[in-house]
Parts: structure tokens; C-alpha cells; sequence
């Protein structure tokens, strides 16, 4: 616990300290979020790259993490495996970062996570098998492990990304489903899964300082991206490999808002004949500032909503813990 709560510190720390830099290096560089009525709220061009403060954050606080993990107690959390997730996730933080500047296609990102989420996959990163949540079967998923686990890091990776669509909304839920991720890392004893979850909870809200509304800076395609794809990779790493009958329910309903925003959205698009990847003005947050709520209460609601989702997931695990 100790290890976790030095790598929330270190990555909030980084975070904080880089986003003021992010933000001028940013601007110097025209990479720019332009006001659009149609779907988007801010009124000012404003900076984006704000994921590279996160994906800073991330990296060295899990570097001073593990290196006062190791002098202290010579101890080395970081695995084979979560290396291979951090190193994919670095990946496609660079395929944000030049798609925050030139505004990449849709198919060029879909190959490039899809391709991102093969290589990790066939580099042993699975999801071999799932756990029966009211039972003690296990579904042996075989040569299906692969398809399956590069399917969950699309979707949950596109699933951040689609949320960011509001000051303060993806770095808040992050920082929360994380956090929640964290703590299931300790109740499995899965401690290196624990700090990873940690360090992401951290670098969110050291963001957050300068993303809340009004934000100064978006994280961009290369912080929701970054955050979304080590969130569904910790998942695979930790709850998922473990035979435990509540693994698999703690991570879905963490992210549950963010996943059932993204598809619907996605089955909206469809219906309408519209392609997937085509943005609209129909998510969550979109249809509540409709109703009359402001950007403030919109960003609170969804907070509380997934707090809930999180801490009774939380509590249902330790119910069949028990």
C-alpha cells in the first residue's frame, strides 16, 4: 500500500508541475481546440496535449515508485506484462499526439489501436479466461483470448475517449475508476496492479487542477487514449486473471458510464446510418446540458454516478469475498 500511495503522489506531483509547461508548449505549437456549437461547449480556442503532463505523470511516478521500492525493500512491482501495457500505452499516447495536431483519420486510429491491442495481446497481455460471478466456473476462452482481449482494449480505450467531451469529465472519471481498480488490486493482492491504478489516479488529478472548468488545457486524444488503454490493461493484468468469481465485475462497473455512453453512441450512429466514428451531439453529458444543467452539474452528476458505480462494485466483491 505504501508502494501505491508514494506512485498516486509522485504522478499527481508530475502532473501538476508539467501541465503549466504543456500548456505553453502547446500553445506555441498552434495545437489548438477550436470552439464548434455543434458538439462542443468551450468558447475560446483552447490548448490540447494536456495527456503528455499525464503520461508523464504516469511513467516517473511509476519509475521513483519502483525505485524506492526496490532500494527500501528490493522489491520490483513492475512485471514482464505491465511493462508490455505501459510500453503499448506509450504508443498510442504518440498517435494521439499527432492526431491533437493533425487531426488523423478515423480509420488511420482505428488501425492503430487495433494494432496496438494485437502485439500486446500476442505478447502474452490476455484474457485467458472468465470467472462466473455467481459461481466457480471458469470459460476457457483458447484461441478466443485474443480477439476477445484485443476487442476489450478498443473498446475501453475508445470508451475514455469518447468521454472527453466536456472541461474536467474524462480526467474525473478516470481519476475515480482508477482508484476504484486500485483498491481491487489490494483486495486480490495483486500489488504491482494496485500501483500502476495508482499512479494513473494521481497523474488524473494533478491534470485535473488545470482541466476543471473552465479548463485551461484538454488532455487531447493522447491523454484519454493513454489513460483509457493502461485502465483496460491493468484490468486484463489484475482482475481479470485472477479465479476469483468477482473479478470481472469491478472494472465494467467503474467504467460503467463511460461504457454505456459508448455504446449507445455507437448503436445510436448505427441506426441512424451514420458511420460509428462519425461525432455527434447525443452523449450523456450532451443530453443533460439540454436539460437544462450546467457544465458544473453535468461534470458532478456523472462524478457521483460513477463514485456509486464504483464503490458498490467495490463493496459487492467484498461481499463474495467473503
Amino acid at each position: 500500500m505504501k508502494t501505491a500511495i508514494a506512485a498516486l503522489v509522485f504522478a499527481l506531483v508530475v502532473s501538476w508541475a508539467a501541465t503549466p509547461w504543456v500548456i505553453r508548449l502547446a500553445t506555441s505549437r498552434g495545437v489548438l481546440d477550436q470552439p464548434d456549437p455543434r458538439r462542443r461547449v468551450h468558447e475560446r480556442p483552447t490548448p490540447r496535449w494536456g495527456g503528455i503532463a499525464i503520461w508523464l505523470g504516469v511513467v516517473l511516478g511509476l519509475g521513483l515508485a519502483a525505485a524506492g521500492d526496490y532500494l527500501i525493500a528490493g522489491n520490483f512491482f513492475l512485471t514482464h506484462q505491465l511493462l508490455i501495457v505501459l510500453g503499448g500505452a506509450t504508443v498510442i499516447a504518440a498517435a494521439g499526439l499527432a492526431d491533437d495536431k493533425y487531426d488523423l483519420s478515423a480509420l488511420w486510429q482505428f488501425a492503430i489501436l487495433v494494432a496496438v491491442s494485437l502485439v500486446v495481446a500476442l505478447l502474452g497481455v490476455r484474457i485467458n479466461y472468465v470467472t462466473n460471478p455467481f459461481g466457480e466456473s471458469l470459460l476457457w476462452l483458447h484461441q478466443a483470448s485474443i480477439p476477445v482481449t484485443v476487442g476489450w482494449l478498443f473498446f475501453v480505450t475508445k470508451t475514455i475517449d469518447l468521454a472527453d467531451g466536456l472541461d474536467g469529465l474524462a480526467a474525473g472519471v478516470c481519476a475515480i475508476s482508477s482508484a476504484a481498480l486500485a483498491v481491487l488490486g489490494l483486495l486480490l493482492n495483486t500489488h504491482s496492479v494496485a500501483v500502476v491504478c495508482a499512479a494513473v489516479t494521481g497523474a488524473s488529478l494533478g491534470f485535473l487542477r488545470y482541466n476543471y472548468p473552465p479548463a485551461k488545457i484538454f488532455m487531447g486524444t493522447i491523454g484519454a487514449q493513454f489513460m483509457g488503454f493502461m485502465l483496460a490493461g491493468a484490468a486484463v493484468i489484475g482482475p481479470f486473471k485472477v479465479a476469483a468469481t468477482f473479478a470481472v465485475v469491478v472494472p465494467i462497473l467503474a467504467l460503467g458510464i463511460p461504457m454505456f455512453d459508448a455504446v449507445f453512441a455507437f448503436a445510436r450512429r448505427a441506426a441512424s446510418g451514420k458511420p460509428v466514428y462519425v461525432a455527434d451531439r447525443g452523449h450523456l453529458h450532451h443530453r443533460l446540458l439540454d436539460a437544462g444543467l450546467t457544465v458544473n452539474q453535468v461534470i458532478l452528476v456523472i462524478y457521483a454516478a460513477t463514485l456509486v458505480l464504483s464503490v458498490g462494485a467495490l463493496l459487492l466483491a467484498l461481499a463474495l469475498k467473503g
